[in-house]
């Protein structure tokens, strides 16, 4: 059985390919279970509802939210959600703002870096979606004053997976460009979807382990324990600590496309794990909450 629980649209605004297109390799890769789990906006999966029936795969309709406790950024994957939900919209609204916040404080951090970047530009190339790393780089790129200061991420070592590289290195923690711009506390993303989806904590390896516990003081149901992040010894380490916290498991590949995460494939083998698919529909069933067949 092919299941892949995480997969990233161009609705996130840093996945490559469109809804439809998602569809056909999830077809062509023989995937039976599939969430496209977009950034914060279920846009993805509502592109996709009154499809052509008949494909014989099931869409669970999801979204990965940014979440902050403190000072760290933790990524939610809620499963089962319906764009119908005001309490939903209401956790897209403040995310969305807050994007929007963080984006202005990124565009001046990368102008007193030397970059030639407009906030105006910005947009534009977002094309209607909130801006990511991906479109602050193409933005970046379309000024050849900026391409001098880039050229690692053109031409260089880091050129395999540019977009990836640049997020790191100005924007995660630590980062050239770094703001702290809370996007939503992770205590008020669960005070307003609790009970409303399955919720998963996605590639737990790129969460600090000092975090680790507390993170469990929050009502996950899952943890995402087979991820393209994971080798074979943090797969087992990370069902341990799905097992000591009364969580199942879910799989994902966190695929966003070959340009933007190069080694990153879509769909997870769980032939040998078939109960890892069959309690997330437990769980949705009990909670009454949303599938999509196709």
């Amino acid at each position: 059985m092919i299941i892949d629980l995480h997969i990233h649209s161009n609705c996130s605004s840093d996945g490559e390919y469109s809804p439809e297109e998602i569809l056909k390799y999830v077809k062509q890769k023989n995937i039976e279970y599939f969430a496209i789990a977009d950034h914060n906006t279920i846009s993805g999966y509502n592109k996709l509802k009154g499809f052509k029936r008949d494909i014989g795969t099931v869409m669970i309709p999801a979204a990965e939210f940014s979440t902050f406790y403190g000072e760290h950024e933790v990524h939610v994957l809620a499963y089962g959600i319906t764009s119908e939900d005001e309490a939903l919209h209401s956790v897209f609204e403040i995310i969305n703002e807050n994007k929007l916040k963080q984006a202005h404080a990124r565009v001046k951090a990368l102008k007193n870096l030397g970059f030639k970047i407009s906030f105006n530009d910005l947009m534009n190339y977002a094309v209607g979606n909130v801006p990511s790393g991906v479109t602050f780089l193409n933005t970046l790129l379309k000024n050849e004053d900026n391409k001098t200061l880039l050229s690692e991420y053109i031409e260089g070592e880091k050129s395999y997976s540019p977009y990836t590289s640049f997020y790191f290195d100005f924007f995660a923690k630590g980062g050239l460009a770094h703001v702290h711009v809370p996007l939503i506390d992770i205590g008020e993303f669960f005070d307003k979807m609790y009970g409303r989806a399955v919720f998963s904590m996605a590639h737990p390896i790129l969460n600090p382990g000092n975090i680790m516990p507390d993170l469990f003081d929050f009502p996950f149901d899952a943890v995402e324990v087979f991820s393209s992040y994971h080798n074979s010894v943090e797969v087992r380490f990370f069902r341990s600590v799905a097992d000591e916290n009364n969580c199942f498991y879910t799989a994902g590949s966190d695929y966003h496309g070959p340009n933007v995460k190069p080694n990153i494939f879509m769909g997870v083998d769980c032939s040998l794990n078939p109960a890892i698919i069959e309690k997330l529909l437990e769980v949705i069933d009990r909670r009454n909450l949303y599938l999509y067949n196709l």
